[in-house]
């Protein structure tokens, strides 16, 4: 039998307590007959003690490398990234929008000027965390703004975007101090103020060459990756085409937000760089006269429209251009409103088209000295071939002799015997006639020579200048006939391009294009408006070289000789009624026939002729005569130039 002396737990294991080792004695008399000693029994449970031991060291170890592995990817491997989130969740960056560059005349004079504009706007990324609060606040808001609820839908919907919505635009400088101290408590909401352009009103002459800005769009945000939604950008004119000088370094403070969003304190920050200012060889004296002159004539003469250029052709820089009618571009900058935008497109005279760069139109007789110039370069005509001119050429159809053609000159009874000059002289047709498509004993330049010369004098090319919108111009081919009427090329479609009429069509910067190259003798030059840029200070940071397109396309001497036709044309010609000018002036008169109504009227003109220093194109669209109201246009304009521009 064996008898049992029972001990304390701690007496038969060792002690689990740190840093004590102890054995127990036996806890029970073993009995002999078992075969085990006492030693041997302490012996086992010794072992049986120290795995336990081992076990709980191993998986306590396992627990320790577990928390330092994770505590390492917090704080080493993601520590930055994690840092960077602490601190979005208190820092914002807040842009300050920098002023655009101003434009000025040559005289530095200011075409427009920059104005505080107010918004009420909310950053969505500090908007309450839960729905309810920002529930209630999206309707605090919708009642002190008078805003629809449902437009904060957008808001919502953007709630992790860092830019700021723009709640409410435009908001008058007392609504928006108003306003300020209304929303002050609110979260994620303030009233900011930007700076806005504002355009000088003189009869609106200027909007189709300074354009306008707007708010930027997500397909230009894409093209513009330092831009953000709140951003206004150059939407035509020059604003569009010197954006990226007008456009200042936008300033930026670093701030601290509370939980509700509301700025605790401003860390750091850096002023914005207002942009660099353009300064124009336009001058305002001028564009105004234009204007003033052109508008009277419209009315007067009941024309459509109607556009006036001015440009100095020793380097192609603008002097003035008008289109009218034309628009008030203050009502693009803060966005347009609906009846307003549609008043404007639908009015049938067109405010918003730039005849200038866009409008395309027959040309009628100012094409004629492309005409002469190409005939004498081409040996197709001398200095000394005449023709008589009886006032109207008779064609019988080959194919058909019992059918005929008249194509009569402007001058009944024509103009008797008539030379090259003369015949620009007097814009006599028939000489024309036969120098497109032959006469008497003028073989004629023919439907392809034709086409090569008004390519080379880039008609059927965009022209270019500093501002965009500029189209080509419609040369008709025979191959173009054929395809488009399916008709063949006859000797009356030479005759009636040569003469500015038929297919042929062109807008006034082609012709200003080509007026400046007779002006100045043979190189055509890039027109533009920006003759340099400038900082803030007035410091130059960049001059606008003059920039040479092509050149030397007629010889010198036939070049001479079609501009001493010029010349004559305002001494004894169709424009002599500017002969009592203090200076001399050498132009060209067009009456452009077209379906739709009245004929276009059209001059061209450069002066002084021995050393010109303006070159003009003025056009009466559906304005009658050339002669009759193109001219007294183009009068006004130099004799203003000549008392307040010239130098």
């Amino acid at each position: 039998m064996i008898k049992k002396n029972k001990k304390s737990l701690f007496e038969i294991f060792p002690s689990f307590l740190p840093g004590k080792k102890r054995y127990v004695k036996s806890t029970e008399e073993v009995d002999v007959e078992l075969g085990s000693s006492k030693e041997e029994v302490v012996e086992e449970k010794v072992i049986v003690a120290k795995k336990y031991y081992f076990t709980f060291y191993i998986l306590a170890a396992l627990v320790f490398l577990m928390l330092f592995a994770k505590l390492f990817q917090l704080q080493i491997v993601l520590g930055q990234q994690n840092r960077i989130k602490a601190e979005e969740n208190r820092l914002r960056i807040r842009v300050t929008q920098a002023p655009r560059g101003v434009i000025y005349d040559r005289n530095k004079k200011p075409l427009l000027k920059n104005v505080a504009s107010f918004s009420v706007e909310m950053y969505p990324t500090d908007l309450p965390k839960k729905q309810e609060e920002r529930t209630a606040l999206y309707q605090q808001l919708s009642s002190v703004l008078n805003i629809p609820l449902p437009e904060f839908e957008k808001v919502e919907s953007k709630r992790s975007v860092q830019e700021p919505a723009v709640l409410k635009d435009n908001v008058p400088q007392e609504e928006a101090i108003l306003l300020g101290s209304k929303i002050a408590n609110l979260p994620a909401t303030k009233v900011e103020k930007r700076p806005s352009r504002q355009y000088l009103k003189i009869e609106f002459s200027l909007a189709h060459i300074l354009g306008y800005t707007g708010k930027i769009s997500e397909e230009e945000l894409k093209k513009y990756a330092d831009y953000n939604m709140s951003d206004s950008i150059g939407k035509s004119g020059l604003e569009e085409s010197y954006e990226k000088y007008l456009k200042g370094e936008d300033g930026k403070q670093r701030v601290e937000v509370d939980s509700s969003g509301k700025v605790v304190r401003i860390l750091d920050s850096t002023n914005p760089i207002p942009g660099n200012s353009l300064v124009l060889s336009l001058d305002l004296g001028l564009q105004e006269q234009m204007t003033k002159s052109l508008e009277a004539m419209i009315k007067q003469s009941k024309a459509n429209g109607g556009v006036a250029i001015a440009a100095d052709p020793r380097d192609g820089s603008i002097l003035g251009f008008v289109s009218l009618p034309s628009y008030d571009n203050n009502l693009f900058v803060n966005g347009i409103k609906k009846e307003d935008y549609d008043k404007l497109i639908n009015d049938k005279k067109k405010p918003l088209f730039d005849r200038i760069t866009s409008a395309m139109y027959p040309p009628g007789s100012i094409i004629k000295p492309i005409m002469a110039s190409a005939a004498l370069t081409e040996k197709v005509i001398t200095p000394q071939t005449t023709i008589s001119d009886p006032g109207i050429i008779t064609i019988v159809n080959k194919y058909n002799p019992s059918i005929s053609y008249n194509f009569p000159d402007w001058k009944p009874g024509g103009h008797g015997k008539v030379d090259v000059t003369k015949a620009i002289e007097q814009s006599c047709d028939i000489f024309f006639y036969a120098v497109g498509g032959g006469w008497q004993n003028i073989s004629g330049l023919g439907e392809k020579r034709i086409a090569d010369w008004l390519s080379k004098f880039n008609i059927d090319k965009k022209p270019e200048i500093d501002i965009t919108g500029a189209k080509a111009g419609f040369v008709p081919t025979a191959s173009w006939k054929e395809q488009a009427r399916k008709e063949p090329w006859s000797q009356g479609d030479s005759y009636h391009v040569a003469i500015g009429q038929g297919d042929l069509l062109v807008t006034p910067l082609h012709v200003l294009d080509y007026t400046i190259y007779f002006a100045n003798g043979g190189t055509f030059y890039k027109p533009q408006f920006v003759s340099q840029i400038e900082d803030l200070d007035g410091n130059l940071v960049q001059k606008i070289e003059p920039e040479v397109v092509s050149k030397d396309i007629v010889p010198k001497n036939y070049m001479d000789i079609v501009r001493e036709g010029m010349h004559r044309v305002t001494s004894v010609g169709t424009a002599r009624s500017l002969a009592d000018l203090p200076f001399s002036v050498a132009g060209k008169t067009g009456t452009a026939q077209n379906p739709h109504g009245e004929p276009h009227a059209w001059f061209i003109s450069f002066a002084p002729f021995e050393n010109p220093q303006i070159a003009t194109v003025v056009l009466l669209e559906n304005g009658g005569e050339g002669s009759s109201v193109a001219v007294p246009v183009t009068k006004d304009i130099l004799k203003y130039w000549w008392d307040n521009v010239k130098k």
